[in-house]
Parts: structure tokens; sequence; C-alpha cells
């Protein structure tokens, strides 16, 4: 008996744990955004893979095939997609008014 209800601490402690952890991580970054070096950037797709927010895209030129971050306002820096590039063709910035001037940022 004794088992089980280790069993459903252990569980109960691993739930809060988890989310604590995810709501620490998206208020450390809320004012970060995700940017694509173009330079390192070799078209593989592992990021767009990985981001469920849709902020990536596919872009193609003359020069090649690359990232882009189409959507930047979906991002919420939550950095899977940082892991996913073995390149480091992605980078978080701060988010600037002069990425975005229709937003107005508030400080919470």
């Amino acid at each position: 008996m004794n088992i089980v209800y280790i069993y459903i601490y252990i569980c109960i402690g691993i739930v809060a744990l988890w989310a604590v952890f995810n709501f620490y991580r998206s208020r450390k970054n809320k004012n970060r955004v995700i940017c694509v070096v173009e330079s390192n950037c070799t078209g593989c797709g592992r990021c767009l893979k990985r981001c469920t927010r849709g902020v990536l895209e596919m872009q193609k030129t003359e020069t090649g095939t690359f990232a882009i971050a189409k959507n930047p306002n979906k991002c919420n820096a939550c950095g899977d997609c940082l892991n996913k590039c073995k390149f480091n063709a992605l980078k978080l910035e701060e988010r600037t008014i002069q990425m975005f001037p229709s937003l107005v940022f508030l400080n919470y």
C-alpha cells in the first residue's frame, strides 16, 4: 500500500516540476524572438519540422534555399528549433520596436 502512495507522490512531483519549468521558460523569453543567420543556413528544414507555431518557412532564391522567420509575432522563444539546428543558423534576439512597429510591449 505504501508503494502506491510513493508512486502517486512521485508522479505529482514530476508534473509540478514540468509545469514550473514551462512557466519559467515562457516568462524568461517573453521579449525574445527567433532570427535566422542566412549565411549559416543550409536549408535542411529540421527547424521547420520542430517549430509547432509556424514561425519559420523555407524560401528559395538564386543562391539556394534557406529558412526565414515568416511569422515572428507567433514566436514564443521556446528554443526548440535552436536545439534542432546543427549549423547554428538560428539565434534568439531581443524584440525591438523596429522589428514589430505595430506591437506595443508591456512589462509585466
